[in-house]
């Protein structure tokens, strides 16, 4: 779909290509790339179609380290969510404004200021000719908003590496457990034409009671793994995203969209639904109804949990409380690529950052996007002591 382009990356050319030239700058041989130009990577079983990644673009660079027999990867999505209404806006979402000990705009949080931390770490360290005792990838990946995932898939392939840090996170913490799950969406529609939309109402309020059943699930299931049951996520498995109740051209059609976080497998929850679709089905004959089904608005996120033993989450949780004074431990995450990078990239892979919750003012996705300036230096700090003591 080439309004992917449109919507989930603006420019996608630019960034990539100005962060390969400022990587030029620092002596370094930057390589752009579109995720299309990783050989085989359309038969991977974890290629997700219909994405136009023609035009969209990974930045990868390798900062030479005095022993090339270890290679840290660490990663930030250069793609975002859209701006929306610019009327929600009250500071201009391109601007990078600095303001209120604040950076504001489309972003901010969500993920460039990973890829701002570590272009500042790397050319602070090639000025004082600091060389770490291993490679180190940076790579700023596209294709990550929308349930895309092709810009990791891409990099993880191209570069072999021993570990990974991703640089998308939110609150100084770290996951170590990638949720599975994705989007998905629920179709509607009365079997005769109707003048009203009461019925298509009434559809939508028995739906959430059956979601409500799967959204227990989802819960429960969670909180049967340590790293989630410390955090956010079981309390959040199921999140309404949309609900559309006719137009103004038809009142006979309905759809209903979710965000679901599981520990199961495709299968699993395919089952689940195809059991939930006859239920539907049922309830809604009485209305003289139809349920369409259900069909997947990202790619199924496969769960995967970082392995025991971890040396990149010691180092990296002894490094926040190094700088912070606050210990900091393994939890699991939303959706994100995480599950890509450990699946694919290293079974050590962590994520780590400084982003903001989608629910609160400012947060990743919301207007007035916004990154707090003293907790965006933390998250600096933090990084560079993690990688003056990696694999030490």
């Amino acid at each position: 779909d080439e309004s992917i382009e449109a919507v989930y990356f603006v420019n996608p050319a630019d960034i990539a290509e100005y962060l390969a030239k400022e990587m030029e700058n620092l002596g370094y041989d930057p390589c752009v790339y579109s995720p299309l130009d990783v050989e085989s990577i359309e038969s991977h079983p974890d290629y997700y179609s219909g994405r136009n990644l023609k035009n969209r673009y990974n930045m990868s660079v390798v900062i030479p380290g005095s022993d090339h027999s270890r290679r840290l990867m660490i990663a930030a999505h250069n793609d975002t969510v859209p701006v929306g209404d610019l009327s929600t806006w009250t500071v201009d979402p391109f601007g990078g404004e600095v303001r209120d000990g604040k950076i504001w705009g489309r972003g901010a949080c969500d993920d460039k200021y990973g890829i701002a931390a570590a272009w500042f770490l790397l050319e602070l360290f090639q000025k004082n000719n600091v060389v770490l005792p291993y490679d180190i990838v940076f790579t700023a990946y596209c294709d990550e908003e929308g349930g895309g995932g092709n810009g990791t898939l891409a990099a993880c392939l191209k570069y072999r590496v021993d570990d990974v840090v991703n640089l998308d996170c939110k609150n100084l913490e770290i996951w170590a457990g990638g949720a599975g799950g994705g989007c998905l969406k629920a179709t509607f529609a009365t079997k005769n034409p109707v003048d009203n939309c009461e019925k298509l109402v009434e559809a939508i309020q028995i739906y959430r009671e059956e979601i409500e059943k799967f959204r227990q699930k989802r819960h429960d299931e969670l909180m049967m793994h340590p790293r989630f049951a410390n955090s956010i996520i079981p309390d959040t498995a199921v999140r309404f995203q949309s609900v559309k109740i006719g137009d103004d051209l038809s009142l006979n059609r309905a759809t209903a969209g979710i965000c679901f976080y599981t520990s199961s497998t495709e299968e699993e929850i395919n089952k689940e639904l195809d059991d939930m679709s006859k239920i539907l089905s049922w309830r809604l004959e009485s209305l003289d109804m139809i349920f369409e089904g259900f069909s997947m608005t990202t790619r199924f996120f496969r769960f995967a949990e970082t392995a025991l033993g971890n040396p990149v989450l010691k180092q990296l949780s002894s490094s926040i409380e190094k700088v912070t004074g606050k210990a900091g431990e393994g939890i699991g995450s939303c959706l994100s690529d995480l599950p890509l990078f450990i699946l694919h990239g290293s079974p050590r892979a962590v994520c780590f950052g400084a982003g903001r919750d989608f629910g609160e003012y400012g947060g990743a996705h919301q207007p007035d996007e916004f990154i707090e300036c003293e907790k965006f230096v933390e998250f600096t700090q933090i990084l560079a002591d993690f990688l003056m003591h990696y694999g030490k």
